[in-house]
């Protein structure tokens, strides 16, 4: 009997001994919170396999104590994702210089380390983080410059029109977004990787015409987005692009049925298959868009244009005023067109420069309020508009990388809600418990 009892305490010994040295080597993990939160989104490993010219490290400046665990915790999900993401810790009262040179506070900061690159943050979640790993895939700033001076959509406006809410998003990623009135500046700067033209509002000086048309001429990359009306002067400009606007405003005749409110918010479900949107599922919004057209191939038109936006074949451009909501109808006599149409068009072209020959990429969107404050965080909206600005900074590997938010870390509850828990767990509950408690209590007094 002793030699059995002695025999299975060996055992378990012995498999105990197996079972540490098997964790050892193997290790398995399962994630199975609301969006996959406690592991990197698809989004975080686009952005880690982009940064593939080197070790990626993380020194994170934390006091020893429970902090540095929770720290731990959260970026342990990049050093899992890829073996070349490295992570240090490091008492910040040992290295108080470096301290104060990065600003860290008593909360302790993360210093991303890449290529030579550098970004602290002090929020540690994944949007933060994968944010600042994005900042350092460019090896210098990319300047976004929004051509000012004639009531363009501003990246410095809060109001709904205005495109405070696309800079931040911009700059998040790594693109500077900066305001320009080439009539004050008489050029645009040469560190200019992307010039936005966003629906002026008054007359161009031929000038300023002239300075945008030769810009485009050596290459520069450029996003026009403007809305049905007046091109104020920039007519030879679509020329030069192969493209011209056509007239009327885009209406959805099923604007009762979608629930947007009005005829004239054109949605796009179906995106075409382009670089642009091939990552896109989500549905666009686009109020009072417009249609471009492209014009025959000649000689002197280089450009390959590609479609990344059409509106749905119950569409149509309507050439009349459109104050009676119930009253539009399709009437071709009146100029009216029937869809589909083309939206939005990406052009490229060989441009020979002399660092040697490059893709020359421009996207030409015939609506500016689906990016501004208003309406950029509506359904797919915000995905498309940084979807376009990676495409024209050559920024392939990141095209629609935008970390979502996780989809239950709010618990919202109806009155009704409250009042049935109120009822339950206040009193239901209570008054149960107390009720089996004095039945077990008489049970026991009766023995």
């Amino acid at each position: 009997m002793r030699a059995t009892h002695w025999l299975s305490l060996a055992l378990i010994v012995i498999a105990a001994l197996m079972a540490g040295a098997v964790s050892q080597r193997f290790s398995f993990s399962a994630d199975w919170t609301a969006g996959n939160r406690n592991s990197l989104s698809s989004a975080s490993e686009q952005v880690l396999d982009a940064l593939d010219a080197g070790p990626i490290a993380f020194t994170a400046y934390i006091y020893p104590g429970p902090r540095r665990a929770e720290v731990s915790e959260r970026l342990s999900r990049y050093t899992r994702a890829s073996s070349r993401v490295n992570l240090e810790f490091v008492d910040p009262a040992r290295d108080p210089q470096q301290v104060r040179a990065l600003g860290i506070g008593d909360k302790g900061a993360v210093q991303i380390r890449y290529q030579g690159r550098s970004q602290t943050v002090t929020d540690f979640s994944e949007k933060s983080v994968t944010n600042a790993l994005q900042k350092l895939s460019v090896a210098k700033d990319q300047w976004v410059v929004f051509l000012s001076g004639h009531g363009e959509r501003s990246p410095a406006d809060e109001s709904n029109g205005g495109y405070s809410e696309l800079a931040a998003a911009l700059d998040a990623q790594g693109l500077t977004t900066r305001s320009l009135n080439i009539a004050e500046a008489a050029a645009i700067p040469d560190n200019a990787a992307l010039v936005v033209i966003a629906s002026p509002q008054r007359a161009m000086l031929p000038g300023e015409i002239r300075m945008i048309r030769e810009y485009v001429a050596r290459g520069g990359a450029l996003l026009w987005a403007d809305d049905p009306g007046p091109r104020y002067g920039l007519e030879p400009l679509a020329s030069d692009l192969g493209l011209r606007w056509l007239s009327g405003t885009l209406i959805y005749p099923d604007f009762r049925e979608l629930g947007t409110g009005h005829p004239a918010i054109a949605l796009i479900a179906n995106y075409p298959d382009t670089p642009i949107t091939e990552s896109l599922t989500q549905i666009g919004v686009f109020p009072y868009a417009g249609a471009l057209a492209r014009l025959e191939r000649s000689a002197t038109n280089e450009w390959q244009a590609q479609t990344f936006l059409r509106s749905s074949t119950r569409s149509w451009l309507e050439t009349g005023p459109l104050d009676g909501q119930q009253s539009l109808t399709f009437q071709p006599d009146q100029g009216d067109t029937r869809g589909p149409l083309d939206m939005g068009i990406a052009l490229t072209r060989a441009v020979q420069t002399d660092a040697g020959e490059f893709a020359q990429r421009v996207a030409v969107v015939a609506d500016s309020d689906f990016m501004t404050n208003g309406h950029l965080e509506r359904l797919g909206n915000r995905p498309l508009a940084l979807a376009i600005f990676q495409w024209l900074g050559f920024r392939d590997a990141q095209i629609a990388v935008d970390v979502a938010k996780a989809p239950d870390t709010r618990l919202e509850l109806t009155p009704a809600q409250i009042r049935g828990f109120w009822w339950v767990y206040v009193l239901i509950l209570p008054i149960a418990l107390l009720g089996f408690g004095l039945m077990r209590w008489r049970r026991r007094r009766r023995r």
